[in-house]
């Protein structure tokens, strides 16, 4: 009898130790804080030197992941992360806004629901020269929108393989926009050189509103000259057109922006970075990273520097 309880207690220990080893939260996030001076803030081509983003190089971040084991390889999971500002602190954002989701995985893949970063977002980031850096600058993050609210979403990978696929629901029965994106482009490393291009095209029709179409390609390259200190430089076209639907005759609008991008990084350690940057708009129509105004043409000019920690 004794013998038979001490080998219950054993294989209750090894069935709960199974659970736990893989039970975890993490909490995780990241701290960008510098100065930006931007050229012609506004129309009356005054300049605007500020701290208070949500992160230039890097988005700030305070975030909450989890993890339970149900065993035969079967996990749940989630993931909530807020972003804020870092001159005054504030909320940048919902609560939540950057991500709020939960799901299942396993070796099959992993299906989420909730508020996450959209297929497109995860695609290019792979060939984006700047690996999603300067996101609030750069548009290729900004192609179908970087999230998606109320968004079901299957990922996968097998081998070399990956795979993506999403349907966000509508809030209400008035959600009458439709979206159709795509994306191709590579990446390429060599010892210290890494090269990327890229093209993306998304398609956007409102019912009884406009219909637009946004291309946008990009090149550029990074260079490691020492294990801590690295250069990219990166160009990026977008071009705009849109159809605004009037009572009698539609109304065509299109603009084009070409931005240019150096940045140079410098690693203290593996957590905390130094970042120094320079972007410059050239801005033609009705450009859709113009300014906050009545303005439509001309250029923008932006110097980036700080320190970016991570945790």
């Amino acid at each position: 009898m004794q013998k038979k309880l001490i080998a219950l207690a054993v294989a209750g220990l090894i069935s709960s130790g199974a659970f736990a080893a893989d039970n975890s939260v993490t909490v995780y996030g990241s701290f960008d804080a510098g100065l930006r001076n931007l050229s012609d803030a506004n129309a009356a081509g005054q300049s605007l030197t500020s701290m208070d983003s949500s992160g230039t190089f890097h988005s700030n971040r305070l975030g909450f992941k989890g993890v339970e084991g149900l065993g035969n390889g079967q996990n749940a999971h989630f993931d909530l992360e807020s972003g804020f500002t870092s001159g005054s602190g504030t909320l940048a954002g919902n609560l939540w806004g950057r991500t709020a989701s939960v799901g299942l995985g396993g070796s099959w893949g992993s299906l989420d629901l909730g508020r996450q970063y959209t297929t497109m977002f995860q695609v290019a980031s792979a060939y984006d020269p700047f690996n999603y850096k300067y996101t609030g600058i750069i548009p290729v993050s900004a192609l179908d929108g970087s999230r998606r609210d109320n968004d079901v979403q299957y990922t996968g990978t097998f081998g070399a393989l990956s795979l993506g696929t999403a349907y966000a629901t509508g809030k209400d029965a008035s959600n009458t926009l439709t979206t159709n994106y795509w994306t191709v482009g590579g990446a390429y490393k060599t010892g210290p050189l890494r090269v990327a291009l890229g093209y993306g095209n998304k398609k956007a029709d409102q019912l009884g509103g406009t219909s637009g179409e946004t291309k946008n390609w990009w090149l550029g390259g990074s260079y490691a000259m020492t294990p801590a200190a690295a250069l990219t430089v990166a160009y990026y076209d977008t071009k705009t057109s849109n159809v605004v639907v009037a009572t009698t005759n539609p109304l065509g609008i299109e603009g084009q922006t070409k931005l240019f991008v150096l940045g140079g990084t410098y690693s203290m350690s593996k957590r905390t970075t130094l970042y120094a940057g320079v972007d410059h708009h050239n801005l033609e129509g009705s450009s859709v990273l113009g300014y906050g105004t009545a303005q439509t043409q001309g250029s923008q000019t932006g110097v980036s520097v700080g320190i970016d920690h991570s945790f």
